[in-house]
């Protein structure tokens, strides 16, 4: 028995029949009744509620809705950087270090000022004079190679870039110059309280206690105050 359709009922539906009825009405003539007219153009906001209506159909006043607990948090504009601080075209952003060429340069002039002051300073103990001769002499043989070594190290290793940057930093040419500045105190410091103390020692250091005392009073105004104070006396 060949399958058909049936209804949910068990009703037997005859296929014959629905297909002459389908054919029938694709072939009716279209109707005649007015189509529905289309709902009226009120825009996308209603002017007279433009945020909506409440619930018992009244115009709100506001976009309704819970306040923000905190204001919109705002930042300022970062700075401009300028020169060395700008970031260079590396990777990330960083600032390239510089070339051992140019660290090795800064530390040469640096190395060139110490070996000038070891071979010229006054020092009163001569060992020790000697051995800063010589120092000098190394320093001149070899204070290239050892500029050289240290500015590769430099390089790849930011502690000691740091350090050295910190060396060099202005060049070396003041050490020659603070140097000399400061040697002659250094060493007659060295000289006085390496000598013995005689005679002569200590009619110099009361004649130097007696000088400073008569120009302390000059300033103060104690001599003139003792001499008004004298005829008062008399």
């Amino acid at each position: 028995m060949a399958e058909g359709l049936a209804t949910a009922d068990g009703e037997r539906i005859d296929i014959d029949t629905v297909e002459q009825e389908f054919a029938r009405a694709m072939a009716a003539p279209l109707g005649t009744d007015p189509e529905a007219p289309s709902p009226p153009d009120v825009g996308l906001v209603d002017p007279e509620a433009p945020y909506g209506y409440t619930v018992d159909g009244r115009p709100k006043k506001g976009p309704g809705g819970r306040p923000p607990r905190d204001k919109a948090r705002t930042t300022n504009a970062p700075k401009a950087l300028s020169g060395s601080q700008k970031p260079s075209d590396g990777p990330k952003g960083k600032t390239q270090p510089a070339t051992a060429a140019t660290y090795a340069a800064g530390l040469s002039e640096f190395l060139a000022g110490i070996e000038l002051a070891l071979a010229v300073l006054p020092i009163p103990k001569d060992d020790v004079r000697v051995h800063a001769r010589y120092q000098s002499a190394v320093l001149e043989q070899t204070g290239d190679g050892l500029a050289k070594g240290v500015g590769m190290w430099a390089e790849h290793n930011g502690m000691v870039r740091w350090c050295l940057e910190m060396l060099t930093k202005g060049g070396g040419a003041w050490v020659f110059p603070a140097a000399m500045a400061i040697a002659p105190f250094a060493v007659s410091t060295a000289m006085l309280w390496k000598a013995p103390v005689t005679d002569e020692m200590r009619a110099g250091a009361d004649k130097i206690e007696a000088d400073t005392m008569a120009r302390l009073k000059a300033e103060m105004g104690l001599d003139e105050l003792a001499e008004e104070q004298v005829p008062q006396a008399a």
